[in-house]
């Protein structure tokens, strides 16, 4: 493969099996993925010099000033630059902040007596000369924190919010018991830090964004989540004295968020005060989207006085509660809100898409759920006669079931490669897994062993009942998952190990057939996509009018689900309103998409798309699927890209993102569905923020 291909592949697939979406060239978690790959791929012998370069751009580095120009100068390591200075040749860079003393942090704030009272009291008690400067990097800790969040212990999500903190991601279920909202470490922390920062703003209005992400960071660089973070781009120069870079780069995202949930919310509460429909701020909360936090929400629905949208509108506290309860999908796609209630009881809701930028993937489903999704759309299209419905959704049933068995037997190939495997030297296997640098122990100890340390109960056939971690080799361990796969009982987790060790065994030897799961499902993985066109073709043999205009029934269903993955209801309101009885009607003032701050609502989407609602949506909506599969580095299909288009009144065609059909659970994982907004959409976005 050409040098210039292998980097576009190299970073394609990258983009596909990171948590953000993109490709972020000094994350260390991004790294590892880029060595697992290039081992997948067989590129053995430029990796490790790759991945040095990478590692290397990634260090610090230590300026000192030439005596001779005045100009900085730029050194690997601190000895060389300390040499130069001993020499003479330099001078040490006062305020580089990479000698001997640290950059103290410019502020620190003191907090307000409570974020209420703050809100109403910005201009006095909150006056920029009460603002006292710290000596230290220690921020003093307000009175209205528990522990590290917000509220008292036993009120609203108070507790789940500490328990994220307290456990990290990865360890909330094994420390709580409960299963974590949906997402990922850096998820979990925008949309707590988030609303967490609402208030430290709320306590001091006039700090600044640097200021903010500071306070943030020595709040909850201790804690288990904010030490599983990893860095985003965009977040300009981190300071020096700042240990961990990555926490960090999260911080500042989050008080971008933060900001502008705090602007908006201030600017709708001015708005109902001076028409008289909110009074003087009692409270505000601002939750996550846990089920506890769900459970919160809806109490405080229940005993509100009034319950209103930020446009004033009095809903029902009915409808209130369904619209909560479907937090995180359907009607409801928000995963924090921001409550605020009165000295009277009346209680303004919103609610957020929380993103940590507008790069993120904005939907991700399996190709089982968009047939639903299909059908579902499919049956609210009253144009349609019932002979007609019936007729399509035999045909997506049909395709469905057709993606569905084919994906079923991406397992199956594991249980070939297992046996393929015992043929192998064991010894050559097991030197493998414990050279390597990736996750492949990780892998192993997550597929045998449960919360109590003691192997799962699909072992029980091949690991004595009383095994522990350490009273098994890795030979002993390796063994009982390939006998459990080579059975034909393994699932994700023991294929996962099964599949890594054949990939980069076939790596090291390519004489050896049977062990490549990616060219085993190559095939199956091309047929799968292919029967998703094929479904959307089928379908536009049938017409639907929408509006006075005749649409592809297989188009209008794509154009269906670009509405869903990217929230493009909002476009209807205004002019359209809430409708009692109609939870669902709340979406479009109560809900902002939030992406780093950067805040996306249906103005916005009107503005750049060039609609006016979602019927000239359908109407203009064009489907480009490019004939190209997406491949690996070897040729192997692993997915499809599709570009959605809308054009807009001038004949204009306006790029409005791209849909993805992808694994992101490994080789033989399913297929999924990822919505990501295009390079224009966001330039846009950006703008108008």
């Amino acid at each position: 493969m050409e040098k210039n291909e292998l980097i576009k592949e190299l970073l394609s697939e990258l983009s596909y099996r990171s948590n953000e979406g993109y490709p972020m060239l000094d994350n260390r978690e991004q790294i590892s993925i880029i060595a697992e790959i290039l081992d997948e791929w067989g590129y053995t012998e430029i990796k490790n010099e790759l991945i040095e370069n990478l590692l290397e751009a990634d260090k610090e580095t230590f300026t000192a000033t030439k005596k001779d120009t005045g100009e900085t100068s730029v050194f690997k390591t601190k000895d060389s630059r300390d040499s130069a200075i001993e020499k003479g040749t330099h001078t040490k860079k006062e305020d580089s902040g990479e000698n001997d003393s640290k950059e103290k942090p410019k502020t620190a704030v003191s907090p307000g007596t409570s974020s209420g009272d703050s809100y109403n009291d910005s201009l006095s008690d909150n006056d920029p000369a009460k603002i006292k400067k710290s000596k230290t990097s220690k921020v003093k800790k307000s009175p209205n924190v528990t522990n590290k969040i917000y509220g008292k212990s036993g009120e609203g999500d108070t507790d789940v919010k500490n328990d994220m903190m307290k456990y990290g991601f990865s360890g909330y279920q094994k420390g709580t018991g409960k299963k974590p909202a949906p997402g990922s470490a850096g998820s979990a922390f925008n949309e707590i830090a988030s609303g967490e920062a609402v208030h430290m703003i709320g306590e001091n209005p006039n700090i600044n964004e640097e200021e903010l992400a500071r306070k943030m960071y020595e709040e909850y660089k201790e804690t288990e989540l904010g030490k599983e973070q990893s860095k985003s781009s965009g977040v300009g120069k981190i300071p020096k004295d700042i240990e961990n870079q990555k926490l960090y780069s999260k911080c500042v995202i989050s008080a971008r968020s933060a900001r502008t949930k705090y602007n908006t919310t201030q600017n709708r509460v001015n708005n109902l005060q001076s028409n008289g429909k909110f009074g003087t701020i009692d409270k505000i909360d601002t939750y996550y989207g846990a089920a506890d936090s769900i459970t919160a929400q809806t109490i405080s629905i229940n005993d509100a006085n009034k319950v209103l949208l930020p446009n004033g509108t009095e809903v029902s506290k009915e409808d209130a509660v369904k619209f909560v309860e479907a937090g995180g999908g359907g009607m409801n796609p928000s995963d924090t809100a921001t409550f605020v209630k009165d000295k009277s009881g009346n209680l303004l809701i919103q609610f957020h898409s929380d993103k940590t930028s507008t790069a993120d993937i904005q939907d991700n489903s399996t190709l089982a759920q968009e047939g639903e999704n299909y059908k579902d759309a499919l049956n609210r299209i009253d144009e349609l006669s019932n002979d007609d419905k019936k007729e399509a959704n035999s045909i997506i049933d049909t395709y469905s079931s057709k993606m569905s068995s084919i994906e079923e037997n991406y397992n199956n190939q594991a249980a070939t490669i297992a046996g393929r495997l015992s043929e192998l030297t064991l010894d050559t296997q097991i030197d493998i897994i414990e050279k390597d640098k990736q996750t492949l122990k990780k892998n192993i100890e997550v597929a045998i062993f449960g919360k109590d340390g003691k192997p799962k109960k699909q072992f029980k056939n091949y690991l004595p009942a009383d095994s522990t971690t350490t009273s098994l080799s890795m030979k002993e361990k390796y063994e009982s998952i390939r006998r459990m796969v080579a059975d034909g009982n393994g699932k994700t987790n023991e294929v996962k190990v099964i599949t890594k060790v054949g990939l980069i065994l076939q790596s090291k030897d390519s004489s050896i057939e049977g062990i490549d799961v990616k060219k085993l499902i190559s095939d199956e993985r091309a047929e799968v996509v292919n029967l998703q066109r094929e479904r959307v073709n089928v379908l536009n043999k049938k017409s639907v009018d929408v509006g006075g205009v005749s649409v592809p029934l297989g188009r209008l269903m794509e154009a269906e689900e670009t509405i869903r993955g990217f929230h493009l209801s909002l476009i209807d309101y205004p002019p359209k309103k809430y409708e009692s009885g109609n939870p669902s009607s709340m979406v479009g003032s109560s809900l902002d998409i939030n992406m780093g701050g950067v805040k996306v609502n249906g103005e916005v989407l009107r503005g750049c798309m060039g609609v006016s609602n979602t019927t000239e949506f359908k109407q203009k909506f064009k489907l480009i699927e490019a004939d190209d599969l997406v491949t690996d580095g070897e040729g192997n299909v692993t997915g499809k890209t599709v570009f959605v288009y809308a054009i807009d009144s001038e004949g204009k065609e306006i790029q409005i993102g791209k849909k993805s059909y992808r694994s992101k659970a490994g080789a033989t994982g399913k297929t999924n569905n990822t919505f990501i907004y295009s390079n224009e959409m966001q330039k846009c976005f950006k703008s108008k923020s």
